[in-house]
């Protein structure tokens, strides 16, 4: 294959892909990639090394090639629309294949340790100055090397997988074969069948095949010929597997006319998700593995047993894959079974459709009666850390997370909850330091009345301005694993904060990835959430675009906007809406059409549930800038006549069905009434207004009196439109 010019990769988040998106970058590739769920701090790092993260999969130019992780189906909409195009579409294992074709591979396989070994073999030859390319499938820790490397030099090591069987498209020069387990039992419907693939591969690989002494590798290299083969110390105990990973990159490195010291070696820096410590103190350790299959799980709890004998062992354990599950429960459970304590999560589909003979709760049936009785499955971090914090006749414990889902979030939020000695608002902290980019603003008791439209109110425990949706995401994470109140708000219109403050996280969406506005046709914009309504108007004239004109005097964002359905001169925002993109509250993202959506007066169920991102918005029709000007200005007019200027947060109630909710509190004589430095607006009854130094305890007592005398006078019951942030109007109004 021709190295292409511009490459789209799809799927770009995944540990799969992201090295593949550096290696092309360095080999001054233009890339774009695409990924519906990427993490920080790797979409940065991304950014940082020159490739153009997409936030939505509309790419800047047209690519030679897409790539694709295995995550993404055939099926996938996108991928069928390029099919009608002449561009050639790979998964990841047939573009690395086909890339690489040239090179002198040094391929790492096997089903358990690929990781470990050729993040160490790529960083033994770094240290031996051995030119060299690498792709690894995870991140080294703190970053130390990039996973992806590119090197003007032939010889490449490559992390080769075996679970989408595009191993069949790879003939290496050397062939580094850690160990031959049967797994991925979608791919591969028997031992049997992995071994002849193993077998396959090793009678392509050009010269040299390294192997573990295991009797089943031994049995596969005896039906080979003409290549030369070796074989290192394998596993004489499972807990020997970090030794066997240093013996097969010591003889890979002797094979390539290099002589190793072990000094090297214990100065590796270890990757991502591999033995990982979270937390260390004098009675508790918290570690995180990636181990999900029988023999890993059985591997590192013999490690773990040996380094620690005197702490009991806690293992939370969450299966990966459906068909995994299914077929291996009876091990998984022997294997498991050395636990103190066993607790489980769910079983993390991935891909694959809901299989109940895969569920988790396949797992233990098989666990002997000591376990069967005690464990159980949890779907709520609370229970899980309540249970696991519990008090124990051992003082020691290590607690080990197991897994290759998405259980590493749950690990370190259970790390953070120690490191924060179990107080909720500090473990938020922790939890979202590190995990989100250095662009996104995170203060903690941050005033927060001046960001009101009312100026009034006190602080927040914590307040965050996101830089992008993926840190959005840990955000709103963070706040569900330790049960912290969350509130967004826009430009504070229709708010109040209590004079003492708000005791969760306030999150706004401020910065140029929240107020970006587009043409996307000639008569619908997409608009971020963050944009103010004005601009907004402002986009629309400058476009001519007509039916915007009314959100000119809306003191507000497009995010709060669609919560509230904000309306003025007869209209709503939802009379332009076509869909909403929603970040929902399981960190999925969704678009919703606007037909589709639960909208009231002043209400959007889902904005409520969820976290707008931004909408595509279609205009009534087309006019004239001039024309569409006028209207405006009309508008803006009649709004500066009938509403007052001093700072307020906009209608107080809502009106009922009888009478406007001003004419009501006019009529009742409430205009001018004042307590405090707040007071019924002069020009307009259902506005309350900070003449200077209003506090919030005066507006409340204010609404309080405006509402008790239009229920006297007229027998009216009103509702107020305003919110108060993070309280509930019932126990000042009930």
């Amino acid at each position: 294959m021709k190295r292409p010019k511009k490459v789209l990769l799809l799927g770009a988040g995944g540990m799969g892909m992201a090295p593949l998106a550096l290696y092309l970058r360095g080999a001054g590739v233009r890339v774009e990639a695409y990924d519906d769920c990427f993490t920080e701090p790797g979409k940065s790092y991304l950014i940082e090394k020159g490739i153009h993260v997409l936030d939505e999969l509309n790419p800047i130019k047209v690519p030679d090639c897409i790539v694709h992780s295995s995550a993404i189906q055939k099926d996938d909409k996108f991928l069928l629309q390029c099919e009608n195009s002449d561009i050639p579409i790979y998964r990841r294992g047939e573009f690395l294949a086909k890339l690489f074709a040239r090179h002198r591979v040094i391929a790492v396989v096997g089903s358990h340790g690929k990781t470990s070994v050729s993040g160490r073999l790529a960083w033994v030859l770094r240290e031996c100055k051995f030119e060299a390319s690498h792709i690894i499938g995870a991140q080294f820790q703190k970053f130390f090397m990039p996973a992806g490397f590119y090197s003007k030099s032939k010889w490449a090591v490559l992390e080769v997988d075996e679970s989408d069987g595009s191993i069949e498209a790879f003939s290496p020069w050397m062939t580094i074969c850690l160990n031959c387990d049967w797994d991925h039992v979608d791919q591969y419907q028997n031992q049997t069948s992995f071994s002849d693939t193993l077998k396959s591969l090793f009678l392509r690989t050009k010269n040299t095949v390294i192997c573990s002494d295991s009797s089943t590798l031994k049995s596969i290299t005896q039906k080979i010929s003409g290549k030369e083969v070796a074989f290192f110390k394998g596993l004489k105990k499972p807990s020997d597997f970090l030794q066997a990973n240093d013996r097969a990159v010591k003889l890979a490195a002797r094979m390539l006319g290099l002589s190793l010291s072990d000094k090297i070696l214990d100065e590796f820096p270890g990757m991502e998700r591999r033995q990982s410590t979270l937390f260390e103190s004098k009675d508790r350790m918290v570690v995180e593995d990636y181990a999900h299959h029988p023999t890993e799980i059985a591997s590192l709890l013999n490690q773990r047993e040996d380094q620690l004998p005197d702490h009991l062992m806690k293992v939370v354990f969450q299966p990966h894959r459906y068909s995994r599950t299914k077929a291996f429960a009876p091990s998984f459970a022997e294997e498991l079974a050395r636990a103190d304590e066993l607790y489980l999560l769910p079983t993390y589909g991935a891909f694959e459709k809901f299989d109940p003979s895969g569920a988790v709760e396949a797992i233990t049936g098989y666990l002997p009666p000591r376990l069967r009785e005690t464990t159980h499955i949890f779907k709520n971090f609370t229970e899980l850390k309540n249970q696991l914090t519990q008090s124990s006749s051992v003082e020691k414990d290590q607690i080990i997370f197991l897994g290759a889902g998405n259980i590493n979030k749950w690990a370190h939020a259970f790390a953070s909850w120690n490191v924060a000695g179990g107080k909720k608002l500090d473990a938020f902290g922790a939890f979202v330091q590190g995990r989100i980019s250095s662009q996104t603003i995170l203060m903690k008791d941050k005033p927060i009345g001046s960001m009101t439209t009312m100026g009034v109110g006190g602080s927040t425990k914590w307040y965050a301005e996101p830089a992008n949706i993926e840190d959005l995401r840990v955000l709103v994470e963070g706040c569900q694993f330790f049960e912290i109140q969350r509130a967004m708000i826009g430009r504070g219109s229709n708010l109040l904060i209590p004079d003492q403050g708000f005791g969760g996280l306030v999150i706004r969406l401020r910065g140029l990835f929240w107020h970006r506005i587009d043409l996307r046709t000639e008569d619908t914009i997409i608009v971020g959430a963050g944009a103010r309504l004005k601009e907004i108007c402002k986009f629309a004239c400058r476009n001519n675009l007509t039916g915007f004109e009314f959100l000119e005097g809306i003191p507000g964002t497009l995010g709060g906007a669609l919560r509230m359905n904000a309306g003025a001169m007869g209209w709503e925002i939802f009379d332009l809406v076509e869909w909403v993109k929603f970040l929902l509250p399981d960190g999925q993202i969704k678009q919703i059409d606007g037909a589709e959506l639960e909208v009231g007066y002043r209400y959007c169920k889902e904005a409520y549930d969820g976290i707008a991102l931004c909408a595509k918005l279609k205009a009534e029709g087309r006019a004239q800038h001039l024309e569409i000007r006028k209207v405006i200005e009309q508008m803006s007019r009649k709004r500066r006549k009938s509403q007052p200027t001093q700072s307020s947060s906009g209608c107080v109630f809502r009106n009922p069905e009888s009478h406007p909710a001003g004419w009501l509190i006019e009529k009742a004589g409430l205009k001018g009434e004042k307590i405090g430095d707040a007071g019924v607006s002069e020009v307009h009854g259902n506005f309350i207004v900070n003449h200077g130094q209003a506090t919030t305890d005066h507006v409340v007592e204010l609404i309080q009196r405006v509402k008790q005398r239009v229920e006297d006078t007229h027998g009216v019951i009103l509702e107020p439109e305003v919110n108060l942030l993070g309280q509930s109007w019932n126990q000042y109004l009930s």
